[in-house]
């Protein structure tokens, strides 16, 4: 059976890098990555990080899960991931709900410091300066445990990381939503 596993955190948890490892460890998979649906957006587009930006947000948010929902859908086990909050979640979870499957959640949260040393490797458009990937460090501090399993990856390699999401959702503890 597929099932739908969200990867989130601050910019520069390890996001991408965990879910790639994810992926590679089964057949038939989908890697949604809500910053390819930012990047989408060639004119208009407001810096997710920007208060303005609530209803971009939004939106990108149903599209990713919709895009989600097609390929679950399809028997595929996807994988999304995304710098997701609590008010985002539900988003996803309305979104999802009509496939009728597990969704699970889990939160990669390493440390500020290893959270600014990757995201300023990064090279694409959605490059955050460092003062920004500290406030949203802090911000995911803030809000705490909201759903789902929450993994320190700072000392752990991508591969690591994956396999504890794993077991997280082997054994119920990032199960957000069951099934239908």
């Amino acid at each position: 059976m597929s099932q739908i596993v969200i990867i989130s955190g601050a910019p520069g948890a390890g996001k991408s890098s965990v879910t790639r490892a994810l992926c590679e460890r089964y057949d038939r998979t989908v890697h949604i990555e809500t910053d390819q649906f930012f990047a989408a957006i060639r004119m208009g587009l407001i810096s997710p990080w920007k208060v303005e930006s609530d209803r971009q947000n939004h939106m990108v948010s149903r599209a990713a899960a919709r895009a989600a929902t097609a390929y679950a859908e399809e028997l595929f086990g996807v994988f999304i991931d995304g710098v997701i909050g609590p008010h985002l979640l539900q988003v996803y979870l309305r979104e999802l709900a009509v496939t009728g499957l597990p969704v699970h959640f889990v939160l990669l949260a390493p440390s500020a410091d290893a959270i600014v040393a990757r995201g300023m490797s990064r090279e694409d458009i959605m490059r955050v300066p460092p003062h920004l990937l500290r406030r949203g460090c802090e911000t995911f501090r803030e809000w705490g445990a909201f759903a789902g399993a929450t993994i320190d990856n700072t000392a752990l390699t991508a591969d690591q990381a994956a396999d504890l999401v794993m077991e997280a959702c082997d054994r119920g503890a990032a199960l957000v939503q069951a099934p239908a």
